[in-house]
């Protein structure tokens, strides 16, 4: 008698996680996306749909297929069986420059965005894919105060880049270029800029260049 019981209860707890229209979905929330056209998209792109069964949504399939989206950090898919909604929460990648009609963040990937970005992003240019790479490299590699003063970064080839930096220590805000070379001496090369630059002598400069950074010269 009880396995008897035991079985009706099974079968009708799978009826209604299964089958029955009592736990089904009623509304899809996304959290954290750029703006509202995006949001819609991504609904459609999650393929939930109001009245779908819940114990048949495998948010873990519904992340993996999400997580595929370029622009897209971090994403969690969860369901409530109170309320019956289920909720897509996004981490979107943050743009530190542009690279073409795309975009690149901190750690260096390569990303589009649904609309543009709301602030000024320094622009890169290269000449080759290689180029690119090593601009992207780079750009990652420099220090936050340092880009936080770039306009502008163009790798001439896989192993030298000119910055262009804006910085108002020099005297008066200007803008200037900075021939930076390779990647190599990076904290040694910050070291020789900041004095540099907060010599007198250097508040109407035009150029840098680090690419031997224990003989710079100075423009």
């Amino acid at each position: 008698m009880r396995l008897l019981v035991a079985a009706i209860v099974l079968g009708c707890l799978a009826y209604v996680l299964g089958w029955s229209s009592l736990l089904t979905v009623q509304d899809v929330k996304v959290f954290g996306a750029p703006n509202e056209k995006s949001a819609i998209a991504l609904k459609v792109q999650s393929s939930i749909v109001s009245g779908q069964k819940l114990a048949r949504l495998e948010p873990r399939v519904i992340t993996q297929k999400l997580q595929k989206i370029d622009w897209i950090e971090n994403v969690k898919v969860s369901r409530n069986w109170i309320n019956r909604k289920v909720e897509i929460r996004i981490t979107a990648r943050l743009p530190i420059a542009s690279l073409g009609s795309r975009f690149i963040d901190i750690n260096g990937k390569i990303f589009s965005l649904e609309s543009a970005p709301s602030r000024t992003l320094p622009v890169l240019k290269s000449s080759t894919p290689e180029a690119a790479k090593f601009a992207i490299s780079l750009l990652v590699a420099l220090p936050s105060e340092i880009r936080s003063e770039l306009r502008g970064l163009e790798a001439l080839n896989q192993n030298s880049a000119t910055l262009i930096l804006h910085n108002s220590r020099t005297g008066r805000p200007r803008t200037f270029a900075v021939i930076w070379g390779d990647e190599n001496s990076m904290d040694f090369k910050v070291k020789v800029y900041k004095a540099l630059i907060a010599l007198p002598e250097n508040r109407n400069i035009s150029e840098i260049d680090l690419s031997a950074p224990h003989a710079p010269i100075v423009k």
